[in-house]
């Protein structure tokens, strides 16, 4: 790696969860776009890689083991990307097949209301694969209710999905306990504005306020709220490969990304 600022993508996903591609194509994939820094954050997933530099077809690209973490404050489901130093504890592995399991449970249920078939697989309920509302939305295609998957969303409203067992909190408070970085994931600006008070409270040390296609208010609002409460800013291009845009076409490497690399090394 030069010593020129490294080029990071911290949010992506793999056919794991709700990506598209398996890890080896996400890899492959981020060395042909450039990436040289890469965290496969798949939903509440034990991460598959090991943390440290590989080798992608001669390319270098530093992985980090890396899970987005999905919890529930005031009513409605958030996001926490969960950085570690190094590989995960036993303890944090264990705690996030655990959750796969809880993911597995709550796939059923929401089967069961919107009234398909569809169940969770064995992978899902022994916590090697997280299921998430695109697996819902692939079912109700499956099953002829709509003509295909993006066409889904709407029956996925309201109480169709049951919310998060987990408390935000308690996720950031739990990635702290583990030695981890969390950041709060894809942030909407009056959640932040709102909650960031509460969440720094627990422990937060990261706003994901590097990403694509947020308009200038968004941005500039949310890295004003990060600098205000000394969190990092974190930035991802939320990659999954089922839409227009390759994986490469987004990465930070400003000052921001410096200083997350020295507090994840420190």
């Amino acid at each position: 790696m030069s010593g020129r600022p490294l080029r990071l993508d911290l949010h992506v996903h793999s056919d794991r969860s709700d990506g598209r591609y398996p890890v080896p194509e996400v890899l492959r994939r981020a060395a042909a776009g450039g990436i040289e820094v890469l965290a496969i954050a798949d939903h509440d997933l034990d991460p598959t890689c090991a943390a440290g530099v590989v080798d992608v077809e001669g390319t270098p690209i530093r992985l980090l083991a890396a899970a987005e973490v999905s919890g529930a404050h005031d009513g409605k489901e958030q996001h926490l990307l969960v950085y570690f130093r190094g590989d995960p504890p036993a303890e944090a592995r264990e705690f996030l097949r655990g959750r796969c399991r809880s993911r597995a449970a709550r796939f059923d249920e929401a089967a069961a209301r919107l009234g398909i078939t569809a169940k969770a697989d064995d992978a899902a309920r022994t916590g090697d694969r997280a299921l998430t509302r695109y697996h819902l939305a692939q079912a109700l295609a499956d099953e002829g209710r709509v003509r295909r998957p993006s066409d889904a969303w709407r029956h996925l409203g309201g109480d169709m999905v049951p919310l998060i067992d987990l408390a935000f909190v308690d996720a950031i408070r739990l990635a702290r306990q583990w030695g981890a970085i969390p950041s709060w994931a894809h942030p909407a600006l009056p959640d932040a504005n709102r909650h960031l008070p509460t969440f720094v409270a627990a422990g937060l040390e990261g706003l994901e306020a590097a990403r694509p296609g947020l308009d200038r208010p968004t941005r500039n609002g949310l890295r004003r709220l990060a600098k205000r409460h000394d969190l990092l800013v974190t930035g991802g291009s939320d990659w999954h490969g089922w839409w227009a845009g390759n994986l490469g076409d987004f990465w930070f490497d400003d000052e921001h990304a410096a200083r997350f690399l020295a507090r994840l090394d420190a």
